[in-house]
């Protein structure tokens, strides 16, 4: 452990599963539990779970699970110090992280530096933009695209001089190290001479925030057409394109909301309608759209409408971004703006009330690349065709078959070809993706069946239930312990787990999530929660259920060890040692396919 095993503890105790995993997931109240669609996997039904009495999360799709660290771990991709600092900062709680390895510390020091660094340099760009004798013509070209004071505020959008080491000289008047200034990507090492000079030199600057608020990176606009147009942040230890989108810190509160989210590239065209009163709206910073980043969307609203420029960039980075959040199984639209607007300068001119209208048309992925390939290809009978294998690979990606049948049906209209032929055609080009996977070979039956068969072994699922019984209830704990029943486990990862709890019985306020954390396994944690998820029905009568369960565990071991011995002694005695070394590895192959998931 890195941190002191109490202040975990302190956690775990003051914080909410709930509270913090709906900053990232839609849940819903169903029974006891929540549930929403599992950010770890694609999914269009909900099976991710959330326990508020137990406080651990599971996902019955894909198998997730843990507590509250482990979901911040692995929706963010940070470590296990990362996740209790920022818990500790959420809930106010002091932490010592003095007794962290010389390598984790070393880490969590670096990132908290460059977030702390880029904080610093915001300010400062925020400055220079306010202040700062050559930022006239930046304030000037703001003015211009009709930015306001308060967006320029809440945004904190800054001015990089037009210098070559404007920059350095202020990192270093700040006593920033060089190894810090260059790991941040402010700053780029001469290749003909000694020194550094600044990444970003005469540009608008938007500072761009992670999840959590923190400064992860920066974007740069120019303000005429020299090139490149914008300028980001490189990928850093806190900075990655494919996991933050723009604003979202800002939005997501409004994207719940309306539960829709509008997706623009550019800077302006998010400031732009943000600034109108359209508030759910994220930008992908110029880049293509992830699954991280879909995923992302999907825990702050169920349909996602695409607002791309009007000419051809903007329609590939749409039908780039369609495939992503189809295959993701989100709802996703397109607005179509007028020729030669984009979402920036149409809201300029026309409002947000009157994007809102338009959007209210928004048209859905399959129809608007339909027309998009027609407009492409025409109508022939060559161009049909063509227009067909455009849309194939969306529509193999849609998982419902109900959405899928529709959209064929459109699609066969739209072309004027036989439905039936257009379905053919998709069936042939699911059929191709998919061959060779998904096909699970005939299991040889041996000697099922005979007089002689192996007894199967029947004491796995009872130990799975027992072990879920001792997760949630400390008598059961206490049972198991006086009737020694782990010693009748085949399975070694559940004997593990149950030792474990028995050796955890007994602390004051020890529950599921405080236990996931005293493991010496943590990768046995998605099984416990899947395990502690189970409701047990008649808990009134859960230990007598239990002991129950435990008698029938230990006589199925007795027999089938009893069975395995007259056997090996019935061989031995007839003088067949080949059958009594065969009898000898089939049981060792039967205990081994117990344990095969651990």
């Amino acid at each position: 452990m890195y941190i002191p095993e109490e202040k975990i503890a302190e956690i775990l105790a003051v914080s909410d599963i709930v509270d913090v995993i709906s900053e990232s997931v839609i849940l819903k109240r169903s029974g006891r539990n929540y549930f929403g669609l599992c950010p770890f996997h694609t999914e269009k039904t909900p099976s991710f779970s959330v326990s508020p009495h137990k406080q651990i999360f599971h996902c019955f799709g894909c198998s997730a699970g843990g507590n509250v660290f482990s979901f911040l771990m692995k929706h963010h991709g940070i470590s296990f110090p990362e996740a209790v600092k920022i818990l500790a900062g959420k809930y106010g709680v002091e932490i010592d992280t003095g007794r962290m390895s010389p390598e984790m510390k070393q880490r969590l020091n670096l990132k908290e530096g460059l977030f702390r660094l880029n904080q610093r340099v915001m300010e400062q760009f925020a400055l220079v933009l306010g202040e700062g004798p050559m930022a006239g013509e930046a304030r000037s070209y703001l003015l211009n695209r009709g930015m306001k004071q308060e967006t320029l505020d809440l945004f904190h959008l800054g001015y990089a001089q037009d210098s070559w080491d404007a920059m350095v000289s202020f990192l270093r008047r700040i006593k920033i190290s060089r190894a810090l200034a260059v790991q941040s990507g402010l700053v780029l090492p001469r290749k003909q001479t000694k020194g550094y000079y600044d990444r970003f030199r005469n540009r608008i600057i938007f500072p761009i925030f992670d999840v959590n608020m923190q400064v992860a990176g920066f974007g740069g606009r120019v303000m005429d057409d020299a090139m490149p147009k914008y300028l980001n942040s490189p990928e850093t230890p806190v900075y990655s394109k494919g996991r933050i989108l723009y604003g979202l810190h800002q939005a997501k509160q409004y994207c719940r909301k309306k539960d829709t989210v509008y997706i623009v590239e550019g800077y302006f065209d998010f400031l732009s309608l943000f600034q109108e009163g359209v508030k759910n709206v994220v930008a992908s910073l110029g880049t293509a759209l992830t699954s991280e980043h879909v995923r992302l969307l999907k825990g702050c609203a169920s349909m996602a409408v695409l607002v791309f420029d009007s000419d051809e960039a903007g329609i590939n980075a749409a039908k780039r971004s369609i495939a992503t959040f189809i295959h993701e199984g989100m709802d996703v639209r397109v607005i179509v703006l007028p020729e030669g607007q984009d979402p920036d300068s149409y809201v300029m001119a026309h409002g947000g009330a009157a994007f809102e209208r338009i959007a209210q048309d928004a048209v859905s992925a399959i129809p608007f690349l339909t027309e998009t390939s027609v407009k492409r290809h025409g109508l022939s009978v060559e161009g049909r065709i063509a227009i067909l294998d455009d849309i194939k690979p969306y529509l193999i990606q849609i998982t419902d078959s109900a959405v899928r049948s529709m959209y064929v049906r459109g699609l066969a209209q739209r072309l004027d070809i036989d439905e039936q032929a257009v379905l053919e055609r998709v069936r042939e080009a699911w059929a191709l993706r998919h061959s060779g996977k998904g096909s699970v070979p005939a299991e040889a039956s041996g000697a099922e069946g005979t007089k002689d068969a192996f007894p199967v072994l029947e004491s796995d699922p009872r130990e799975s239930q027992i072990i879920s019984m001792m997760l949630q209830f400390s008598e059961v704990v206490q049972e198991a312990r006086a009737r020694k029943i782990l010693d009748y486990f085949y399975s070694d990862r559940l004997k593990r787990i149950g030792v474990s709890l028995t050796e955890a019985d007994g602390r004051e306020g020890q529950k599921v999530a405080d236990f996931m954390e005293r493991l010496g396994h943590p990768e046995d944690r998605d099984l416990i929660a899947s395990l502690a998820m189970v409701e047990v029905p008649d808990v009134e009568n859960i230990l007598s259920k239990s002991v129950a369960l435990m008698k029938r565990i230990v006589q199925v071991r007795k027999r089938n060890d009893n069975y395995l011995t007259n056997k090996i002694k019935q061989a031995e005695q007839g003088g067949d040692s080949d059958l009594s070394l065969e009898l000898l590895e089939k049981r060792q192959r039967e205990i081994r396919a117990l344990r095969g998931y651990e």
